[in-house]
């Protein structure tokens, strides 16, 4: 007779109890780690923002694990959607004057540029091999442009003193002009050790990739013209994310309705919910497309946090390991004003890319939350990487005192001065929420008054 499915094996007395202990050990393992979880995202997030909190830990925690023979990771990103913007191709450096020193110099400068280019979201870099072929054609730039690159990167080092000047630019081959073009210099030291070299490359990868950087800039100019409802996925985004820093609400209006769009046509497009977020982070500072009693009144505004969460969760969701996308979670984390979970969320976008100036803003808040050291660090490195363009450069200066074991009065001075300026608006807004920011200072002055 056949045993009915429905049955199960008795077991005897000892390898019940065996088995009973085991069952309960582990249930009481379970327990706990749910007890712990459970607490972690009622202390970090609070009760209203608990399931996003552990939407988003559950993605970084388990998207590598198994399922099925296949990554979860796989799973989870099988629908996303990818816009990826303009080719890019970086040419090999050239060394007119044949100086036998330079020659790594000019190789690594352009190894270390392309590689940066590439971490910047929406950018598709050639292949190093693919872009030295151009110059074996009769005519480089013709060759390049068959080949589908729309924007190409050339440079030239030469003998400067001691040390060298590295000229570079990039062109675009549809309008045939040049966008951009800066000269960097490297020390005698910088040649010898070729450290000088990792930094231009890399800062030139910075002014040129960044959002916003040359090529984003040049592709917003040319998309002024075009409705919305005209736009392609990669224009909406550059739509929404150089517009979102400009600071004018035209622009601003403009963010938000692309970024509205485009997060509805494709609801699988991670950088198009991370431009969604940073629309909604510049309508909170700015006020713009709001009633007039939230636009005048900053703590009014403050309820869009709990949107901006949102859209920085679905982006993180969708692509964990996309640095534009780390970023605007970490700055979207930061409003919940808990420093730890914001640090941690610092310092992940930091290992995507640390090369992207806008972490500078990172940077700033996280100095004003309470960690100066490392946050102006941060904020220092962007500094450099964005040049003269920096957005920075105005609250921020070591040789002023401070950074380190700089004074309190000098640093609520900067703070004081970051709230009365228009400048300051985005780090006034974002700490009005974070108590920690001028009350971390506050207490301090007290302390070294009394």
């Amino acid at each position: 007779m056949e045993t009915p499915v429905n049955d199960t094996p008795k077991l005897d007395g000892a390898d019940s109890a065996s088995f009973s202990d085991r069952a309960r050990q582990r249930l009481r393992k379970i327990g706990a780690i749910v007890a712990s979880i459970a607490a972690v995202g009622a202390v970090v997030s609070g009760l209203s923002g608990y399931w996003n909190f552990w939407k988003t830990v559950k993605t970084d925690l388990f998207h590598e694990a198994q399922v099925g023979g296949k990554s979860a990771k796989i799973a989870i990103s099988s629908g996303l959607i990818v816009s990826k913007g303009p080719s890019v191709a970086v040419l090999p450096i050239t060394n007119p004057a044949k100086a036998m020193a330079l020659e790594p110099v000019a190789a690594t400068i352009a190894q270390q540029l392309a590689s940066t280019l590439g971490k910047f979201s929406t950018l598709r870099v050639m292949p190093r091999a693919t872009a030295a072929n151009f110059l074996k054609q009769d005519d480089t730039v013709e060759a390049a442009r068959k080949a589908g690159v729309d924007y190409l990167v050339t440079g030239e080092i030469r003998p400067l003193g001691e040390g060298a000047r590295a000229s570079i630019q990039v062109a675009d081959l549809h309008s045939g002009t040049e966008i951009w073009s800066k000269s960097f210099d490297a020390s005698a030291e910088g040649v010898r050790t070729e450290t000088d070299a990792y930094e231009i490359g890399d800062a030139a990868a910075a002014q040129i990739g960044a959002y916003p950087g040359a090529i984003s800039i040049a592709d917003y100019k040319k998309i002024q013209s075009k409705p919305v409802a005209e736009l392609n996925s990669y224009q909406c985004i550059i739509s929404a994310v150089i517009g979102s820093v400009i600071g004018s609400s035209s622009a601003g209006l403009r963010a938000l309705e692309c970024s509205k769009r485009l997060t509805e046509d494709e609801p699988s497009n991670a950088i198009a919910w991370a431009a969604r977020t940073s629309a909604l982070i510049s309508q909170r500072f700015l006020g713009f497309g709001l009633a007039p009693y939230q636009a005048q009144h900053v703590e009014k505004r403050l309820y869009l946090n709990e949107e901006i969460i949102r859209t920085a969760t679905r982006a993180i969701e969708l692509a964990p390991d996309d640095a534009y996308v780390r970023r605007l979670f970490a700055q979207a984390i930061g409003t919940k004003c808990q420093i730890d979970l914001y640090r941690r969320e610092v310092q992940k976008a930091l290992a995507l890319n640390s090369n992207d100036p806008s972490l500078g803003g990172l940077g700033i808040s996280l100095a004003f939350m309470g960690d100066w050291d490392e946050g102006s660090a941060i904020a220092e490195k962007a500094i450099r990487l964005a040049g003269p363009n920096s957005s920075f450069t105005w609250w921020y200066r070591r040789r002023n005192g401070t950074g380190g074991g700089a004074n309190i009065n000098r640093r609520w001075s900067i703070f004081g001065t970051l709230i009365s300026t228009d400048s300051g608006l985005a780090i006034s807004t974002r700490h009005i929420r974070c108590r920690s920011s001028v009350g971390w200072m506050m207490r301090r002055q007290k302390s070294r008054s009394s």
